[in-house]
């Protein structure tokens, strides 16, 4: 769970990074000369993740989470921006160099089912990562005697000579008993019995192949593993074996995670830091305490808000966001949320908001314009009861919004 910043500096560095996806221009447009235009997935974020860190990152669907998710694993390359793990610049690493670096991120996918070949059996599953691993070693353990012997020698040459590095060691080819025998030492870590190497996936129930995703994902020793939804379509009881799960892999390993997910309260339990991603953009980051119980955000009200309560009163509530999700597709300036926030201004149409700190939250960063007006007015605000009034205590005058009323959803 909570884990002190390393003295060493953050394991994961996001700064600016983009994502865009390029749509094929029509002949129309291609011959009247118009631009390609594109996708803008992720846009300019920025995000730190520590050594033993969880980081939740939540939001609504098609918010970008998962390309997020996957350009952190290197799975998408990213389209502008800075990427950095461990100091190391990964976005621009490729071939070889791309292969062997993934040995330090693994994945759990969103969908156990279709990530899974169902013509390989547990073993065979699992010890994927470790033979691609094995094989990316034998293919660059020449080039690594080269560098140290080149190395050695410029050290031999040196005035004084400066001490010799080792000879590196011939990696170890694992034969098809080693791989079984370190899959099965593995299995019961994540709750599978180890006498299951010669099963297939449709042999496990929903929370069976999520366990054998994390068996996969955990398979080389990772750094960083990112879940995408790993309690996607499992009932209550489930998803909480798999976040004790989690909680227990973490504190075992030191592993980091980023964990991509809708449920709130699992990131209440698992996460150390959540951030709030809306069309590409992070709009709110901070303490899992700050920022869900304290959101300053307009979005990440509205997202609170919209968390189901139990709680007869609120039968009868409306959500008061309204508006249409603005397109992707080469966004105007201005606020993502200019269309459906309450509390817009002009200034929010035209000028895009930084990802700034305010007075009063130390540590949570906002991207927000109104952001020191509207930090002090709860979620429970942007409910309305059937008659269009609001659930709880009205929006003060001054932080009404000076633009038009947002339509009721």
């Amino acid at each position: 769970m909570s884990a002190a910043a390393s003295p060493s500096g953050p394991l994961v560095v996001l700064d600016d990074l983009q994502k865009r996806f390029p749509l094929t221009r029509t002949a129309t447009e291609y011959f009247a000369g118009k631009k390609a235009r594109a996708i803008h997935a992720v846009d300019g974020v920025s995000l730190t993740i520590q050594p033993g860190e969880t980081v939740g990152l939540i939001g609504e669907s098609g918010s970008g989470k998962t390309t997020l998710g996957w350009l952190v694993a290197r799975l998408h390359s990213p389209s502008g921006g800075a990427f950095q793990f461990e100091g190391e610049d990964v976005a621009k690493l490729e071939g070889r160099e791309l292969r062997h670096w993934r040995r330090h991120v693994g994945v759990v996918f969103q969908d156990p089912v279709g990530s899974l070949d169902p013509r390989l059996k547990v073993w065979q599953i699992v010890s994927e990562p470790i033979r691609a691993q094995e094989h990316m070693d034998l293919q660059l353990y020449p080039q690594e005697v080269q560098r140290v012997r080149g190395e050695n020698a410029r050290r031999a040459r040196a005035s004084p000579p400066e001490p010799p590095l080792p000879e590196p060691t011939p990696p170890h080819r694992m034969n098809r008993r080693e791989i079984r025998n370190r899959v099965r030492q593995l299995l019961p870590l994540v709750g599978l019995p180890p006498d299951c190497l010669d099963q297939f996936p449709h042999e496990f129930s929903g929370g069976g192949r999520q366990r054998l995703s994390l068996a996969r994902a955990f398979s080389v020793d990772p750094k960083l593993v990112v879940l995408d939804e790993p309690t996607s379509a499992l009932d209550v009881a489930v998803q909480a074996q798999i976040l004790n799960r989690l909680v227990e892999l973490q504190r075992q390993r030191g592993v980091a995670y980023l964990l991509i997910t809708h449920n709130v309260a699992a990131v209440r339990y698992v996460a150390d830091r959540v951030a709030v991603m809306y069309l590409g953009q992070l709009v709110e980051v901070g303490s899992v305490r700050g920022v869900l119980e304290h959101p300053i955000h307009p979005y990440t009200k509205a997202l609170l808000a919209a968390v189901p309560v139990a709680d007869a009163r609120r039968r009868r509530t409306r959500f008061r966001i309204g508006g249409d999700v603005p397109s992707l597709i080469d966004p105007k300036p201005g606020c993502r949320f200019a269309a459906r926030c309450p509390f817009v201004i002009d200034r929010c149409r035209v000028e895009d908001p930084p990802l700034r700190e305010i007075a009063g939250a130390p540590g949570q960063l906002v991207s927000c314009h109104r952001a020191e007006e509207v930090k002090d007015i709860p979620p429970a605000s942007l409910l309305t009861t059937a008659d269009n009034q609001p659930a709880s205590a009205a929006i003060p005058t001054a932080t009404r919004s000076t633009g038009p009323p947002a339509p009721a959803s």
